[in-house]
């Protein structure tokens, strides 16, 4: 809580952490509103229409973004994609109270939703330039994921409240002065200049089309691509499907659209809790599947049943299922990719996301003339129930010829920078070590040399010195390796082996891609660093002194 107290007396934190909490809570708010209104306006149609728009304009923004942010001050882009999408949401809900077309209306907030994608990516950038610790940073990211959570939550529940007194068109004025409100907060956010890369897009591009190769290798032939794709169309459809719930067939009104998602949204957050605590590395395909069947089967209940009370149960244990889906799906790639390809299929697993969520949006309302609501969620979530069982037994097999994790684990997860990873990613990184044995007297690292693996020490202890100085030794549990590979410099300390040595190894993707993907765990790894390079500060002519 300390960290956390110093992250946020700096202004300039503060500033983009309460920024980021607006954002999410005027985004949700702002969706549930246009969802709302467009089914008013247009019905089932529209509603889609507007689902789909914003997700196949979000795509393109994530391309722009990509080729872009690193030309420009993060600061100023953040600040200034704030404004528009504050703007542009509010100019929708000017239209919508002057009875302009809906089309408009829906145009206006569908460029409004395609630019929600870029306030992350930017803070990510912003924040290591704010604070100044890496326990600050560490803490800092707990309170993104603070406010992101309880966005998640109160973005629903305020436009379910302002729909139950007002017109959709309020309720989206109120979304656009939450993001207004982020808006105005970041005009005093001021950010060092920092590094510019001259990169363009068309990497990414190529990266994302290289991806889909590797992606549908994942359980073969492209077993997770199909569900992937299959649970995003459900999920897109449900977008539209929603409203028609909560208005025509169980009576809720206009409000009850965002009481339905508050409880998705409730589920969601269990369902990342229980899966980040219980998913093993051992159980990650079986897990993709319990969260597919927990996203598909309980539609198929409502769809039996349609009371209000089901309806709340149903949607919340459909997040639930979502959050288990999440982890299984995510850490499935991160698995059977290589840690070099990991980035690439990634990207492609989000397309496939993309193009799910904007082509069910697309398909829910022929579905709804052809089968009416209930007979809508009976398909879709049947059909998603059906394939996760038809695919069951080979993601079981995925588990099967997975290794399971050893005491190796343990010794990871005692360890500051491995500790914020989910369970399944650190018992992946454990099977992945490589066992080393040195004899006494040899040498491990020698300074000068190129950095390519992480150590850590299984057995034995090693002597440590720098530039000819000696250094604490190093025992059983310790690591060694890091600053290399962090910082992408020569090794500048020299490790032997005092007697016996045994470490077990990462080597340089492997390490990288799993302390830089999560940024605790990047942020305990920066304090190793900086501990360490406080005894042996930097140098003009070898660099910081680093292992």
């Amino acid at each position: 809580m300390g960290a956390v107290r110093d992250a946020l007396r700096q202004s300039d934190v503060r500033r983009i952490e309460l920024g980021w909490g607006l954002s999410v809570t005027g985004e949700l708010a702002g969706t549930v509103a246009l969802v709302v209104y467009a089914f008013g306006a247009g019905g089932a149609p529209l509603v889609a229409g507007y689902a789909a728009g914003r997700t196949l304009a979000g795509a393109g923004v994530a391309l722009a973004l990509a080729g872009v942010a690193g030309r420009l001050r993060s600061d100023r882009l953040l600040r200034q994609v704030t404004g528009v999408r504050a703007v542009l949401l509010a100019a929708a809900a000017l239209a919508a109270a002057v009875h302009q077309p809906p089309g408009a209306v829906i145009a206006l907030a569908a460029a409004s939703s395609s630019l929600a994608g870029t306030y992350r990516p930017l803070q990510v950038a912003v924040m290591p330039w704010l604070i100044r610790t890496p326990a600050e940073l560490t803490a800092s990211n707990a309170v993104t994921a603070v406010g992101e959570n309880s966005g998640a939550l109160a973005g629903p529940l305020l436009a379910g409240g302002a729909l139950a007194v007002a017109a959709p068109a309020a309720a989206m004025a109120l979304a656009a002065g939450c993001l207004g409100g982020a808006a105005l907060g970041l005009l005093r956010l001021t950010v060092p200049d920092t590094p510019r890369a001259d990169q363009g897009a068309g990497h990414v591009v190529r990266d994302v089309a290289s991806g889909l190769t590797d992606f549908a290798k994942v359980a073969p032939p492209g077993g997770e691509a199909i569900l992937v794709f299959a649970q995003t169309f459900v999920r897109g459809a449900l977008i539209v499907l929603i409203p028609v719930l909560a208005v025509h067939v169980l009576g809720l009104g206009q409000a009850g659209v965002g009481w339905l998602n508050a409880a998705f949204g409730a589920g969601g957050l269990i369902g990342g809790a229980v899966a980040a605590a219980a998913v093993g590395v051992t159980r990650l395909g079986r897990s993709f599947i319990t969260g597919l069947l927990l996203w598909g089967l309980p539609l198929v209940a409502l769809a039996l049943t349609p009371a209000v009370a089901i309806a709340y149960l149903a949607l919340a244990v459909s997040g639930i299922g979502n959050g288990v889906e999440d982890v299984g799906s995510y850490t499935l790639v991160t698995r059977l990719a290589s840690p070099r390809a990991a980035g690439r299929v990634l990207g492609a697993m989000e397309f496939v996301i993309l193009a799910g969520l904007a082509t069910g949006s697309i398909a829910a309302p022929p579905l709804l003339r052809a089968l009416g609501a209930r007979g809508t969620l009976a398909l879709l979530g049947g059909g998603l129930a059906g394939l996760a069982l038809a695919h069951a037994v080979r993601f079981a097999r995925l588990d099967q010829a997975m290794p399971a994790p050893g005491p190796q684990a343990g010794l990871l997860r005692s360890l500051p920078m491995f500790a914020p990873l989910p369970l399944a990613v650190t018992e992946l990184l454990a099977a992945a070590l490589q066992p080393r044995q040195f004899p006494a007297g040899a040498v491990v690292l020698r300074e000068g040399e190129p950095g390519d693996h992480f150590h850590l020490i299984a057995d034995g202890s090693a002597a440590v010195t720098v530039r000819g100085a000696p250094r604490p030794p190093l025992h059983q549990g310790d690591c060694f390796g890091e600053i290399a590979l962090l910082r992408d410099v020569p090794r500048t300390a020299t490790i032997t082996a005092q007697q016996p040595l045994h470490t077990l190894t990462l080597d340089r993707a492997e390490f990288l891609t799993a302390i830089l993907a999560n940024p605790a765990s990047q942020a305990a790894a920066d304090a190793l660093a900086a501990q360490r390079l406080a005894t042996d500060p930097l140098d003009d002519t070898s660099g910081p002194a680093e292992t």
